[in-house]
């Protein structure tokens, strides 16, 4: 092998090693908070409380998430269920991806 040959390697070695460690390179609280779910922030466009389904979109503009409320999500700030919730509200939403649904698992109304 030649030296040019084996200083490719080296450096495609070192780069793996590098992405490796800093993939799982996360403090306690970051991968906590990944296992428990990802926060989206907004004010609701709209609720269809037959489905236990409600529309928010995303602070500043932007993206628009349906979310899906079942019997396991907990509500705060005043609203105990997808009913007690108003368009327009502002809310805090901390949601997990269940296949193909954003499935919020807690939802508070900020003031």
């Amino acid at each position: 092998m030649n030296t040019m040959h084996r200083l490719k390697v080296v450096g495609f070695l070192a780069l793996l090693l590098a992405v490796t460690w800093c993939g799982s390179w996360r403090s306690d609280s970051e991968q906590a908070l990944a296992a428990e779910g990802t926060e989206y922030v907004g004010i609701v466009l709209s609720i269809d409380m037959s489905s236990g389904k409600f529309a928010v979109k995303k602070d500043g503009g932007g993206s628009r998430f349906t979310f899906v409320a079942n019997e396991k999500t907990h509500f705060e700030g005043g609203a105990k269920a997808v009913k007690d919730l108003k368009k327009g509200d502002h809310v805090s939403v901390l949601y997990q991806m269940q296949g193909s649904q954003y499935v919020a698992l807690n939802v508070t109304i900020r003031n």
